[in-house]
Order: structure tokens, then sequence, then C-alpha cells
């Protein structure tokens, strides 16, 4: 098996729930213009589809295919798809625009590729060319942060860029099913899929594809064109209609969807001093920290939450060596930056005392919406956001002060909703590595908070397996 790829629009909602990709950089990447190392050799042809959830039409998605040659040597095709998505989040409207531009060779190889994602007051780039068998020079992009590295793709694994060109030549029976493993460039991670051939329909060839639990069907053309998609979250791609009415898609309907039903979970569980839980269904054993400690076995994991206690005052004393070295997205270089930490907690002395200045600041300062940024410098320009916006500006001003700071992502137990929902929030280390959530205003945060990954800004990627969707884990409270 080749290295192919993946359908896009659904990765991209379940993205709208956790995390965003994307670019807003000026500078040229020296990765190249991909444009110009592509030299076209056969007619377009282009499908443009509306999305709906409903009977309302909630976005646009516009795809096209193109034959040709790289460098002037492999032969090609160029891949195009850009989605246009309105949504809604409590009478607040928004949207998000995305593009991915992927260079597929006759082996059905990814040469490379360039994938963008703006949720308006902040955007994400990731360029990557092929430089080896398997092997891809890779750049990120947000504002002023760049990151460049290189990424080994698994042999025998799909990227996640040319999955219409596979189901074109795949010639399987009906019925057949084959399980894949896909890996995706922006989030430089594997996953498992399966697919399922139903058969030949009027609107193509049919096909089931199952991912972190959640299913959607694509419809293929014999040009190896999409002109159908029906995904999880009662979202659904198709030719538009006329007459029809345009809408929003609500992000309520979304969280609630991909939230992690909590089951028998005391309305007071944040309050708490210890909770003990019990994870059930499909789900990765989450990390074992100071204050969480997993138990795993073969079905399930028994997990003690502990509050977390800040040292005494005599033992709060950051190790410089527990800085980490990731720098993507803190905007460390800025005045500004260094200048709002100095005035903040610049004549505090206790670690854990400035680290709660800058806490409170954040959560009181920003505005809480839905809307994503992708830099410090973003974030204080917007004055709003959520959790990863709150958390991204708080990790950089702890850093400017000289305070190690990380990024923790997980759930958190949302009472009104009787679930745990995705969230962002930050650790620092003032003695121990002490949870505080900037956004809900949790100094330190409580056992309410279940970690499933630290680490940096880019690290939210390795929350995706953990997001299942329908028929997905669950937690259920134990008494102790």
């Amino acid at each position: 098996m080749g290295r192919k790829g993946s359908s896009g629009l659904s990765l991209l909602l379940i993205t709208i729930c956790v995390l965003a990709a994307g670019y807003g950089c000026e500078a040229r990447s020296p990765a190249g213009d991909l444009a110009a190392s592509f030299a076209p050799s056969g007619e377009e042809t282009i499908r443009e589809l509306g999305i709906y959830s409903g009977r309302e039409r909630v976005g646009d998605l516009h795809s096209s295919r193109q034959e040709g040659t790289w460098k002037g040597g492999d032969a090609v095709v160029r891949f195009v798809e850009k989605v246009h998505l309105r949504l809604s989040f409590r009478g607040d409207r928004f949207s998000i625009t995305s593009s991915q531009t992927s260079y597929v060779d006759r082996k059905m190889e990814l040469v490379a590729s360039r994938g963008v994602m703006d949720f308006g007051a902040g955007a994400w780039e990731t360029v990557a060319v092929r430089s080896g068998d398997g092997v891809y020079q890779r750049e990120q992009v947000a504002a002023g942060s760049r990151n460049i590295d290189r990424v080994s793709v698994p042999g025998d694994t799909l990227v996640s860029d040319a999955l219409p060109m596979y189901l074109e030549k795949a010639r399987l029976e009906k019925g057949a099913k084959v399980r894949l493993g896909v890996f995706n460039m922006a989030l430089g991670q594997t996953f498992p899929l399966t697919l399922v051939f139903r058969g030949e329909t009027e609107s193509g060839r049919l096909y089931a594809l199952t991912y972190w639990g959640m299913e959607e069907r694509i419809w293929i053309d014999d040009n190896g064109m999409v002109v159908r998609e029906e995904m999880a979250l009662g979202v659904n791609a198709r030719r538009p209609e006329e007459p029809e009415k345009t809408g929003h898609l609500p992000l309520e309907s979304i969280l609630s969807v991909t939230a992690v039903p909590g089951i028998g979970i005391p309305p007071d569980l944040g309050e708490r001093e210890e909770a003990l839980v019990v994870l059930e269904g499909s789900f990765r054993p989450p990390p074992q920290t100071r204050w969480q400690r997993v138990q795993s076995a073969d079905d399930h994991a028994l997990v003690t939450l502990l509050k977390p206690a800040v040292p005494p005052s005599n033992q709060r004393r950051p190790d410089k060596a527990q800085m980490p070295k990731d720098s993507f997205g803190l905007d460390l270089d800025s005045s500004r930056i260094r200048e709002i930490a100095l005035e903040i907690a610049g004549t505090i002395d206790d670690p854990w005392e400035k680290a709660l200045a800058i806490g409170q600041w954040v959560y009181a300062e920003l505005g809480k919406s839905m809307r994503e940024c992708f830099t410090a410098l973003q974030v204080l320009e917007a004055g709003e956001g959520e959790c990863q916006s709150h958390s991204l500006l708080t990790v950089s001003l702890l850093r400017a002060s000289g305070l190690p700071a990380r990024f923790a992502y997980g759930v958190v137990y949302l009472p009104e909703r009787k679930a745990f929902g995705f969230h962002t929030w930050v650790q620092v280390h003032v003695g121990e590595w002490i949870p505080m959530d900037p956004t809900l205003g949790n100094f330190p945060a409580g056992v309410d908070h279940l970690t499933l990954a630290v680490g940096g800004y880019q690290d939210q990627f390795r929350l995706f397996p953990f997001i299942t969707g329908q028929g997905g884990w669950r937690i259920k409270f134990r008494e102790s």
C-alpha cells in the first residue's frame, strides 16, 4: 500500500470542537511556491457543493482536480478543497474558511501539500514537501511564529490528502471492508480508518468510512470527485438547490455530540478534595500525573483525581530546567508581552503569587467567546477567545515572567450538560506542576479537570484520538 489520503471536511468539523489550524504570516515559505512547481497538462474538473445542517445551507465546499507534472518530472494530480463554514454560538455568529491543496503522484503518494485554516481572529498554515521516501519537510506558520521540522510517515500508511484518488482506483467487491492507518500531516498523527464499499448508486460509488467512532458516507463519481457526503453531527455536503435557506451551524450541537458522557457525577465535583472515576468504552488511558493516578485494565481505567496542593511558600522554587523548549505561538520575543508581564507581576517575588496574578488578569481581561487565535499577540489584539486563546496568552505571560509553563489538554466536567467537554488549561511549575484554568477562573484547577495530554501549543493535536463522537467513551463516578 502506498502513502495516500483521507477526507478533509469531517476532520474540519471535529477540529471546531477542540482546536484550530491555519495561517496568518506574510512571509514566504522556505518550502517554496508549491503552485509554481506544478505544470498543468489537462483540464480542471470542478465541483461546487453546499454544506447543510437540516434544511439550512450553512456553508460552501469547492473542490477541483487537475492532471499535471511536478517540477517537470513526476506526473501528479492536484486536488484542491476550499470550505467556508458559517457557525453560531449562543447568539454570536462567525465563519471558518479553510483551503487544502495537495499534489499526489501516480503511486498515490503525497508529493507536497499546503493547508490553511482561518477563524478570522487568527489562522494557521501547514506546508509539507517530500524530501525522501516517506519523509517530509513540514513548516507550520501562525502570524509571527514559525516551526520547521521533518516528519516521517509510517510505512503502509495513508497521508490524509488523496482519499478520492484511492477510492477512484480501488476496485472492491460490494460489502468489502478495508482497515487503513491514515496519517494527517497537520496533526502529525496516524488514526485508524475503516472503509466499506456499499456499491454503485445513481450518485456514484458509495463508501462508508468510520474513524474515531464517527461514521460518514461518501459518493465518488467517475472523475474521482466527491459529489455527496453525509457526516456525523447532522452535517451533509451535496449539490445546492434553489430556492434554499441560508443559516448557521449551531456550535452547541457539535459540543453536545462530542462531549464525553458523565455517569453519576456529583455537581460539586470541582469543589472536592478527591474523586475516583472509571473510564469506559473506546478511549486511550490518560497520562499519570502528580494529581492524577491511573490504573489501566483491558476495558477500563480507574483514575484517582486529587485537588492540587500549592507548595508552602518556603518550597516554591521553580525549576528552570523544567522550562519547555517550544515557543510556537507564544511571541516571547515581543516587547509588548514582556511589558504586560512586568506590569502584572513585576513587583511580586513569590512564584505562585506571580502565577496567580497573571492567571487572574487573563481571566478578568479576556472576553469569553468561540473566536480562535493562534498567537499570544493575536489574543491581545482580539481581546477575547475560547479556552485555547486564554491558555495561550497565560503561558506566554508566565514564561515571560520566568516561570516554567505548559499547556494541559483534556476534559472538564460541565454540570449543566452532565458531561465532560474538551478543554485547554495551563500548568505552571512553582516547585510542583500546578494546574490553573484562566478560562474558568480556577486557581488551582480542581478534580473536575481530567488531563489527557500536556506539552506545547501544538500538542493540542494529541486530543484527537480521544474524540470518538457518538458511541464513544464515558466517565463514571465511583464512591471511594
